[in-house]
Formats: C-alpha cells, structure tokens, sequence
C-alpha cells in the first residue's frame, strides 16, 4: 500500500516537472516575465527538489555535496554583506546596495545545480526528454515565424513592432524594423535557447528519424528572423560544424551514414541565401557606414580639436568641458549624465574621451571601465576576491559579459562556488568524451562549449530563468549514463 501512495506521488511530481518544463518558454514572453514570476519559478524548483529527495531515496545519498554548496553560497552572501557595508564611492548613495537583491541573484545562480540534482534523480524517459525538446522547438519557432509573417511581431532590437517581414527584406530596409523576436523579452537569451535546439534536433535528425528535417528548418528561419549575431552566423556555423562532426565519425569511427543528409545541406544554402538580405546583414552595413562616416568627421576635426582642447579646458568647468568634446554616437549622455554621472567624477570621463581611441569605444568597453572606476576609487583588496555585489553593478550599468560581470559582482571567490555547474558540467563532458569516444558526446561537449561562449558573448544569460531550466535540462540528460540509447528512441 506505500508503496503504491510513493509510486503516485512519483507519477504527480512528474507530471508537476513535465508542465513546469514544457510552459517554461512562456515566462520568458513579454505579457509574464517579471520578478514576481521568477520568483514563482525559484519556488516550483524548490518544491521539485525537496520533493524528489522525499521520494526517491537515491537522490539522499549525495545530498551532503547540496548541502555543502548550499552552505558556501549562504556563507558567501553573508561575507559579501559585511564586506560590502565599508565601501567607499565618489556618489552620495554608494550605488544602493541591496542585500533583498543580492540573495535574489544568488538564488537563480544556485537553481542550475539544485534542478539537475532533481532531474537526474527524477529519471524522467528518453520520451519525455524528446516531447519538451519538440515542444521548445516548436513554440519558440512558430511564434516567431507567424508573428513575423503578420508583422504582429517585438523587434529584436526595440519595444516597437516590426515593420517588414521575410518577404519584405532587402539590403535598404532598417534592421530595427525587421529582425523579430515575436513576444519573447530578451532577443540574445533567445537566440541561444534556439541554438541549443539546433544542436539537439540535429542528433535525432542524424540518429532517430528524418522528419526532424522539420524542425531544424522551422529554428533555421526563426533565427535567421531574431537577427542577432549568436542566431544569424552563430546558427550556421554550429549547423556546418556539426555536419563535418558527423562526417568525422562516420569516416573515422565507420558510423552508418544518414542517406538524408543532403536535406541538411538544402538547410545551409536558404541560410547562406538569406543571411545577405537578412535583418543581420542590414544591421552590419548599417553599422560599417556610419562607421566611415565617423572617421571622416574625425580626420576632419582632428586638427582643429588639437589647437582648441587646451583653450577650451581653461575657460570653462569640467561638465562643459565633457559636453564639448564629448561624441553622443559614442557615448550617449545616459552613461556621463545618469548612470555614472560626470556630477560626480568628470575626471573619469575626461580620460576615457581623451584617451581611448575612438575607434576602439563601444557599449560594453564603456561598462567594464565604469565599473574598474568604481572599483578603482573604493581601493579595497578583498574587492577581488569578495567583489563589489551584483546590485551595485546594475545600479551603476549591467556589463553585457556574463563571467566577467560576475567576476566583479562576486569576484573570484563568489565566482567560483556560485558558477561551479559550469566548470563540473564541462568537466564531466570532457571525461565521458575521454571514456567513449562517440558522436553524442561530441554533441554534449559542443553544446556546453557554446552555451558558456555566447554566455561570455552576450551576457544576461546566467541570471536568466529560461535559460537556466534550459541548460539544467541538458545537463540532467548529459550526465546520464543510459543517454547514449537516446538513439534507439521511437517516439
């Protein structure tokens, strides 16, 4: 009789994780993201987790390694917050500290370890892993397709709704009016939820069934569509490395070759079609002729600038003096008049203009050296070992650079407790690699190789709740021993 009441509860805690899974890229649209929704996704991650130890007395015995890596993360915040109370800045409000908002960051970071703790253990079917992985695919997709064709869609750059559709594109059209990312909020996060899709869908086309031919087609144009740089290139470049991956083993390792693969190259030639009058081709022109533009103005200017800069700083204060020489392309006046005020520490943007080579300025070199300022002016040591917390970063600018943003949020050692599923799980996948040489592990490693790179690449991935399940998804699956007979699936 327990053991029946244990086997339903088993069934409904899984029943529980399946939906969560499969309406988990709902949350991640306009109409539903938002702090009060994250936290309802902390605490359905939670509930999963303390009930698999509940329920499957496996999971119990490796509980301790949870406990202590719960108890280095509380230790952490609790150091990070007494260290953090002596810092010093040149503004009035020392950037807010928040501790409520520092424990909510810290919380998502610890949410990748503690729902593949959970997933491992839940065992859930080759089946189940192959629905949500269809159902990902297809929602995200289908939205972003059917909402571009109806110009109904986000653009992938702005809040406005797109003005030209697939059939609209040409090399004159403005790439903010074009690229799509139908309702979800974040364009990049995602970009590489699809990229993960692409890789996984191209093992089953390879390894279970053709008419997965389908749904790599349907990711191929949606990516195409968001026109981000990980989508665009980042997509056709893994699709061509994964080819010659396959192509590897089945010259090296004699695999059966998959007589469909021509069907992947048809793939590769309407992406290599589209991808010159795509809204990422557009936005690249774009960027290179106001870059020309740039330097003739600045060829032009460059002699009288010299002769004025020493007569111009003498006569006027240091906040008009900025004004003067300042490039608003550049350096838009919401980083030197709001987030890091000139008010405060014109000294600092004095340097930057005078010093920094034009060419070289962008968004996030403008970020890390605001933050380096900060951390500069509070001349703490402990700073890099302890960091000067994730609230004061985004309350001086959020650094679009996940691991390096952390680093200076929680420095080496917050780092390396908080992001330690990263290096376990690339670890883990190096040595299954090592132990059996096989395709699907190749695809194992590729994935985790690129879900840290584009991580690194565009940043605001880490702190993502989709993304977060995404690859705590993929890890469940990649650690397990049995994954190697996802081939043999019939779905």
């Amino acid at each position: 009789m327990k053991k029946d009441v244990n086997d339903k509860l088993k069934y409904l805690l899984k029943l529980l994780t399946m939906i969560f899974l499969i309406t988990s890229p709902i949350f991640d649209m306009t109409f539903f993201h938002s702090r009060i929704t994250t936290l309802i996704r902390i605490f359905i991650i939670l509930v999963i987790f303390i009930s698999t130890i509940f329920l499957y007395k496996d999971s119990r015995k490796s509980l301790k390694y949870i406990i202590i890596f719960y108890l280095l993360s509380a230790s952490y915040l609790i150091v990070s917050y007494y260290h953090n109370k002596s810092f010093i800045s040149l503004f009035p409000n020392n950037f807010n500290y928040s501790f409520i908002s520092e424990l909510f960051t810290i919380l998502k970071l610890i949410m990748p370890i503690t729902f593949v703790y959970s997933l491992y253990y839940q065992k859930l079917s080759k089946k189940d892993f192959k629905i949500i992985f269809i159902s990902w695919s297809l929602f995200i997709s289908l939205q972003i397709i059917i909402t571009n064709m109806f110009k109904i869609s986000l653009s992938s750059y702005s809040d406005i709704l797109i003005k030209y559709n697939i059939f609209e594109w040409n090399k004159n059209i403005y790439y903010i009016e074009s690229a799509s990312k139908g309702y979800f909020t974040y364009a990049n996060m995602t970009s590489l939820t699809l990229l993960m899709m692409l890789i996984y869908n191209f093992y089953f086309f390879i390894k279970d069934n053709f008419k997965y031919i389908i749904l790599i087609f349907l990711i191929s144009i949606s990516m195409l569509m968001l026109g981000t740089r990980v989508s665009s290139v980042g997509g056709l470049l893994t699709l061509i490395c994964l080819i010659i991956c396959y192509l590897f083993f089945v010259i090296i390792k004699k695999e059966k070759f998959n007589k469909y693969l021509f069907l992947l190259l048809s793939v590769i030639i309407l992406w290599i079609l589209l991808l010159p009058i795509s809204p990422y081709k557009n936005r690249n022109i774009e960027l290179n002729k106001y870059s020309n533009v740039k330097e003739e103005l600045f060829e032009n200017n460059d002699v009288d600038n010299k002769n004025d800069t020493q007569t111009i700083k003498k006569e006027i204060s240091k906040q008009e003096y900025i004004e003067s020489i300042v490039n608003n392309d550049l350096i838009p006046e919401f980083f030197y008049k709001i987030y890091y005020s000139y008010e405060y520490d014109p000294d600092f943007w004095i340097d930057l203009i005078e010093n920094t080579d034009e060419s070289n300025i962008n968004y996030r070199l403008i970020e890390e050296k605001m933050i380096k300022r900060v951390i500069k002016i509070n001349n703490n040591k402990l700073d890099v070992l302890l960091g000067i917390s994730n609230s004061r970063i985004q309350n001086i600018h959020n650094l679009e650079r996940d691991f390096i943003m952390q680093y200076y949020a929680f420095g080496i050692i917050g780092s390396i407790i908080l992001l330690s599923v990263y290096l376990i799980m690339l670890i883990i996948n190096i040595i299954k690699l090592i132990k059996k040489f096989s395709f699907l592990n190749s695809i194992n490693l590729i994935a985790n190789i690129l879900f840290c790179f584009c991580a690194y690449l565009t940043g605001n991935i880490l702190c993502s709740m989709t993304m977060i399940i995404v690859y705590s998804f993929l890890s469940s699956f990649m650690i397990k021993e049995n994954v190697v007979d996802l081939i043999n699936l019939k779905c």
